[in-house]
């Protein structure tokens, strides 16, 4: 029966996460989405308790607040609520109960935006110069193929872009799901079903099981009620509300007379006074935190933007400076040509066209990889960071643990029982025994454990979507066995629930159950901490019959009740002996994070037709039996103390953030082996309570972050908060877990938010990653894989830039001494687009190198492209590779006897269509022949950048081992690139048509074997480099050659 029994009136009705390729940058600001700003002082909205006083008030203080409530003090259930005219102005003032939607950003904007890219930029532009100069001398049609080409690739990569953005834009729709969409509320004497954004402060709402309470509501009455506010405080069990005040110094978290705006209602029912409705609510103000910070971007993100920003300064330098002198020495003859052309080699050879592409085809076989091992990226980008985080900070349940509360021990009189008790007779698993397999008193735990219970088995079908695990093994002095069992699915309180899980493994809990014939029950809640069942068990006759009182819950306050104990050998007194034992149990397991549950019955005779009532104090709860006690506890995962130890390898500190009580957080900690205490060594970790956190001064704060863990316990969601901002403060790197929707705020703000799959749309809308399996041991791997990338990316972009020097020489030569052009535009871009992609992707697929996972973290100002790597790709290095390309490229002229010297100027007057005869060493070439030895000249310059490449990326597949210890096949898909990207090259050189579109001819031998042995050269120069700053790491000249 409800609380209210009156006619209802008429209802009343009512009408993410960016996948962008690294390099974007933060303009513009139209195609931002718009961020929620919160209304509070910055101070006063960090603390989401400071404004309620409301759990503090008696109901003469809510009454007096609330007048136009008509809160009815003698009868609270007929309560008459404000009037409709009272709703309909409060709500013109206040505005509807409702968070504001972000704006959202249109499709075309969207699309509109993936243009805005400064490397994109920067080749539009080229683009542009290339249908200029077509435009000028409509004949050439190679630079019309330059400007399809370009703009193709531009135009797909920004349409991959869009689709991928668009797409992860619709994963998670946040706080708006959590919202409640209708709600009863009494008005004018009537109970109305109506639109939760219609609700306004003064008014009265009835909250029953299975529907979302639609604002803060104080609770004015309420019968057996139980909230599930998991994703807002982050506890993981339902908890029992109340209507009476709390104590000034109790949070309004810790009062439980509050029910939060978007908390679960799963048992009871009550009335409650609406106190808060909007951005004004816990919920709201969390979404305040959340949506009001910025997007942080990516250290991958910056420092390529940093690199493209130089690319632009030098592409426009160089070819400016190409220009004024091409001005000069072609005597500014074609000026339009001289323009277009010096300017489009440029930014063609001097900017890795293909890089893009390579780099996210790198991320995104990254990214591959970490979803087959269930981390999900939100931000492709994001993994780098988490390949240098310093500081993991880990919420405990479901991430550190299993999320599975689990039976681990049992104590009776007699004996610890670690994980299952034995039977009598030995029967198989799949066999449940009867009650009578079992001796006393583990028999009667069994019963009481099975009966006693309220949870239940949600009837299914065998599946095979069934959750198997492991039982854990516990490194405490009571050890769990290891059996593998499937979960079978089931509703209830988690700690019941375990229980009958426990139960199930042994016994019939069907048969048990119907067994007794259960008259009469008094629920759990926070005040007794006990639930008792009284069940008939036979008639005697005469009007009398057996009653048996079944009972559990904490054990330190049944044992009080108790006047007896159930041994093996029978019942003794309960006397100080046998609670000395208890205590020493009690002690054992609380001290190892357990909940202890005690377990009691008692048989007697009443009157056959009584009527059990609390009330009436007709329920005999003294002199009972007690029989033992329970131990439960959600296990940690198997792997978590594994992954630790590898992130302290790594030199990562893992600290974990929880909700929980410190002494639980401390037995989970010591239990994985997060904290440990080890003799004559100081201790290095801290427990810090919730309470604390706020409180700590910066000095503190730096003694805390110099330990190795620290475990923070009880905290709030703007504790999280500041934990991260004070790392951050420290220049620290740190990634945040969570899953609920008190954790947005860290998560957004953290520089890796990891939120749990199992969490909610929130947490998820505000992580940059997604664990789908909740294991912490995931991260771990994604660390792993955020190093190997970051290694990887830096080889790459050794390995890309340095072919771009060879491509800006050609242009060099011809326009400042007057030699001929040594390779076209279209060659340039089927390196860059062709050749130089496959390696460049293979390089994501390089193993480890060396003691990668061992290494500490990567300082903060460590960026990806050093002063050092750019000087080895645009100086040494790419120098060596040009020498290879200018000897090949001779060795054409030589072939044909034509000196280098009479090169000088020569392509002034020769070497185009209709050129006089060209003279060198007494023979003579006609204009086709030169035309032809050109071309043949491109082609082993293009032949010099891609077989020259060939033995660079031998060089750089590693930064310190050599790359015959690493294994110069150990990367088989770089061995396939190259061999593909040889085919590939003669195919271009030698294939009849395809040279000719490309601007080459094909070449000899030689030049072949002269790019060789320079390739060789610059492969022992590598190999030689890193030998020495392997043997002489500090030397400062060698460290300058360390890129």
């Amino acid at each position: 029966m409800g609380l209210r029994n009156r006619n209802p009136g008429k209802n009343v009705s009512s009408d993410m996460s960016q996948m962008k390729p690294p390099w974007y940058p933060s303009f513009p600001k139209l195609f931002k989405r718009k961020k929620i700003v919160p209304k509070q002082d910055r101070e006063e909205a960090r603390n989401l308790s400071a404004s309620y006083s409301e759990h503090t008030w008696d109901i003469e203080t809510i009454i007096s607040n609330h007048p136009g409530s008509r809160i009815n003090r003698k009868s609270i259930q007929h309560s008459l609520g404000l009037t409709a005219s009272q709703a309909s102005d409060l709500l013109l003032r206040n505005g509807p109960n409702m968070l504001p939607k972000p704006k959202e950003v249109s499709d075309l904007k969207l699309f509109i935006s993936q243009f805005m890219d400064l490397l994109w930029i920067l080749l539009l532009a080229t683009d542009g110069l290339s249908l200029i100069a077509f435009i000028a001398d409509p004949s050439n049609l190679t630079q019309l193929w330059v400007t399809l080409i370009i703009f193709i690739m531009i135009f797909g990569m920004c349409c991959v872009s869009f689709f991928h953005e668009r797409a992860a834009r619709k994963v998670v729709r946040g706080f708006q799901n959590l919202l409640a969409e209708n709600c009863i509320c009494i008005r004018d004497g009537r109970e109305i079903n109506m639109s939760a954004e219609e609700l306004v402060n003064g008014d009265i709402i009835l909250i029953k099981s299975g529907t979302k309470v639609p604002a803060d509501a104080r609770i004015i009455y309420c019968s057996q009620l139980k909230l599930e506010t998991s994703s807002i405080t982050g506890e993981a069990e339902p908890n029992d509300y109340q209507a009476e005040a709390a104590s000034e110094t109790t949070t309004i978290f810790e009062a439980h007379n509050v029910a939060f705006n978007g908390s679960l209602c799963v048992d009871g029912e009550g009335l409650a006074v609406v106190i808060r409705t909007g951005t004004s609510t816990v919920i709201g103000q969390i979404a305040n935190l959340t949506t009001g910070q910025e997007n942080n971007k990516s250290r991958l993100e910056k420092q390529m933007r940093k690199f493209v920003i130089f690319l632009i300064i030098a592409a426009t330098s160089i070819g400016l400076i190409i220009f004024i002198i091409g001005g000069f020495v072609h005597k500014w003859k074609g000026i339009i040509n001289l323009l277009c052309n010096g300017f489009l080699v440029c930014a063609i050879g001097l900017v890795p066209v293909g890089m893009p592409a390579t780099v996210t085809s790198i991320i995104a076989l990254v990214a591959r990889r970490l979803a087959q091992k269930n981390v999900f990226l939100k931000r492709l980008d994001i993994v780098e960071a988490l390949g240098s985080v310093n500081i993991i900070a880990s919420d405990k349940t479901g991430t550190l643990t299993k999320n599975v509360m689990t039976v681990t021990d049992a104590w009776f009189y007699d004996e610890y029982v670690d994980g299952l008790p034995s039977k009598k007779t030995v029967t198989s698993s799949r066999v449940k025994s009867d009650l009578s397999n079992f001796d006393a008193p583990v028999s009667d735990l069994l019963d009481i454990m099975t009966v006693c219970n309220t949870s239940k088995f949600i009837d299914e079908e065998p599946s095979k979507d069934k959750l198997s695990i492991t039982m854990p093994k516990f490194e405490s002095s009571i050890e769990m066995e290891k059996e593998a069992m499937t979960l079978r699915p089931a509703s209830g309180a988690p700690s019941e629930v375990a229980m009958l899980r426990y139960a199930d493994q042994l016994i019939d809990i069907n048969a048990t159950r119907k067994a007794y014939n259960i008259i009469f029950e008094i629920p759990f809640n926070s005040k007794r901490k006990w639930h008792l069942m009284i069940a008939k068990t036979k008639s005697l006759g005469g009007g009398q019959a057996e009653y048996k009182l079944l009972i559990k819950g904490a054990s330190e306050i049944l044992v009080k009740k108790c006047s007896r104990i159930v041994t093996r050998t029978g019942h003794i007194d309960f006397d100080e002996d046998v609670m000395a034992r208890f205590q020493s149990a009690y002690e054992t397991f609380g001290s190892n994070g357990r909940r202890v549950i005690g377990f009691c019955y008692k048989t007697f005779v009443a009157d056959e037709n009584i009527q059990f009532d609390w009330d009436k104090d007709n329920v005999p709860l003294f002199d009972l039996t007690f029989i033992g006690v329970c131990a439960i506890m959600d296990p940690p995962r198997d792997e978590t103390a594994i992954a630790i130890q590898q992130c302290r390898s790594a030199g990562i500190k893992v600290f974990m953030v929880t909700g929980d009580h410190h002494l639980t957080a401390a037995a989970i900690a010591r239990e994985i082996k997060l904290i440990e205490d080890i003799p004559g060594k100081p201790k290095d970790y801290e427990i810090i309570h919730g309470e604390k956190i706020s409180n700590l001064t910066d000095q503190e704060w730096n003694e805390l972050l110099k330990k190795r863990a620290l475990v923070f316990a009880r905290t709030t969601p703007e504790q999280k908060l500041l934990i991260v901002e004070q790392c951050q403060k420290r220049k620290q790197i740190i990634a945040m877990t969570g899953d609920g929707v008190n954790d947005s705020p860290a998560l957004k703000k953290a520089d890796i938010g990891i939120a749990m799959g199992s969490g909610s749309d929130v947490a998820k809308q505000a992580a940059d990653v997604i664990l789908m399996d909740d294991n912490f041991a995931s991260i771990v791997k994604g660390v792993q894989e955020g190093r190997m990338m970051f290694e990887n990316i830096k080889k790459l972009m050794v390995y890309t830039a340095a072919h771009t020097s060879p491509e800006i020489w050609p242009i060099v030569i011809n326009f400042c001494i007057g030699f001929p052009l040594g390779i076209t535009s279209l060659q340039i871009l089927a390196i860059d687009l062709g050749t130089e992609i496959l390696p460049g992707v293979s390089m994501a697929k390089e193993p480890m190198e060396g003691d990668l996972m061992e290494r500490p973290p990567r300082r903060r100002d460590k960026v990806l492209i050093s002063n050092t790597l750019l000087s080895y790709a645009y100086g040494y290095g790419g120098l060596i590779q040009s020498l290879g390309c200018f000897l090949g490229y001779c060795v054409v002229f030589w072939t044909h006897g034509i000196a280098v010297t009479d090169l000088w100027m020569s392509a002034m007057t020769h070497w185009q269509e209709g050129a006089p005869d060209f003279v060198s060493n007494g023979r003579s070439f006609t204009w086709e022949e030169q035309l032809y030895i050109n071309r043949q000249a491109c082609s082993a310059w293009q032949m010099g950048i891609i077989f020259g490449q060939f033995f660079h990326v031998l060089g750089t597949r590693t930064r310190r081992q050599s790359i015959f210890v690493h294994g110069v096949f150990k990367n088989m898909h770089s061995i396939a690139s190259m061999v593909i990207v040889i085919i590939a090259a003669v195919v271009m050189i030698y294939v009849p048509g395809i040279n000719k579109f490309l601007g080459g001819a094909p070449i000899s031998i030689y030049c072949w074997l002269m790019v060789g042995a320079v390739g060789l050269f610059l492969l022992w120069i590598n190999e030689t480099r890193k030998f020495l700053t392997r043997r002489f790491p500090k030397n400062p000249v060698l460290r300058s050659l360390k890129w």
